[in-house]
């Protein structure tokens, strides 16, 4: 397989002239992940599984660009618009020029925090990606550094946890516990109730969005395949018996499999369809 036959951003592509979609973007999800001094760092995550089971085999290249010191805040460091405007200026040009030179690489997930924001890229030209990367960042006067990983080894970090176990992956034992935050929907007193319960198993309260009518929880779970499954096959029953829907951020198929207007898929708790109901397609 290559990568080529994949698109290197997996955005949206349309035609100017006439406005018709060429091809449709493909699922990206937004992850917190918690740092171990208790910084937090936000990830943002292509999910597209066919091209994830090719990276497994692939090297993972983290493009780390250093911003100027007026492009972060004074009181936090943080990137400021125009740092951020210029970060993603260099991630258009790069995936242009990869593009142009048809390289095989494509684009998987980056992170921001810390005054910084780095790119994941997958490869099977580690050499030409790299010479492109620094061309790149030569032409907007970025200092740049690349770091080589597996998508095994970065997997915690970048990927929907429900991932790591669809596509097989073995993860450290030290990295198998990880704080994740649950996110859920619902009307207020419904989600008073769930947090309620969910407390009693050892989830930390972090905030209540009204506007949103989002209830956010943290809890140390398992994030190997099997382990995370049984934590997702106790609370979305639970969220769902509660007239709440979990977000499904760390899922692979996202939030709309768990809507309440749907039936809930078996693999988290479902009903297992009947004879009839697998003849005719319903439960």
């Amino acid at each position: 397989m290559t990568l080529l036959q994949f698109p290197v951003t997996g955005e949206q592509v349309s035609n100017e002239e006439t406005e018709e979609v060429i091809r449709e973007a493909e699922p990206h999800r937004g992850l917190v992940r918690y740092r171990a001094g208790g910084g937090e760092l936000f990830i943002h995550t292509r999910v597209n599984m066919a091209l994830l089971r090719a990276a497994v085999w692939l090297p993972i290249l983290l493009v780390k660009i250093t911003p100027r010191a007026n492009e972060l805040t004074p009181r936090d460091a943080l990137l400021t618009p125009k740092g951020s405007q210029r970060n993603y200026a260099f991630l258009e040009r790069l995936c242009e020029d990869l593009a142009a030179a048809n390289c095989p690489a494509c684009y998987i997930a980056e992170q921001h925090g810390e005054g910084r924001r780095d790119f994941y890229f997958t490869t099977q030209d580690v050499d030409g990606f790299e010479r492109i990367a620094h061309s790149a960042a030569e032409a907007l006067a970025f200092p740049l550094a690349l770091e080589q990983h597996s998508l095994a080894a970065l997997a915690p970090l970048i990927l929907p946890t429900e991932a790591i176990g669809d596509l097989g992956l073995e993860v450290a034992s030290e990295a198998r516990i990880r704080p994740t935050r649950f996110e859920f929907w619902g009307a207020e007193p419904s989600l008073a109730k769930l947090r309620a319960e969910l407390e009693k198993r050892g989830y930390r309260f972090l905030s209540l969005e009204i506007v949103s009518r989002e209830l956010r929880m943290a809890k140390e779970v398992p994030i190997d395949g099997e382990g995370f499954h049984v934590v997702l096959r106790e609370i979305v029953p639970l969220a769902r018996s509660l007239q709440c829907s979990y977000r499904g951020t760390e899922t692979v198929e996202g939030h709309e499999q768990f809507l309440l207007t749907r039936p809930l898929p078996e693999r988290y708790g479902g009903a297992r369809p009947g004879l009839f109901g697998r003849l005719f397609g319903r439960g």
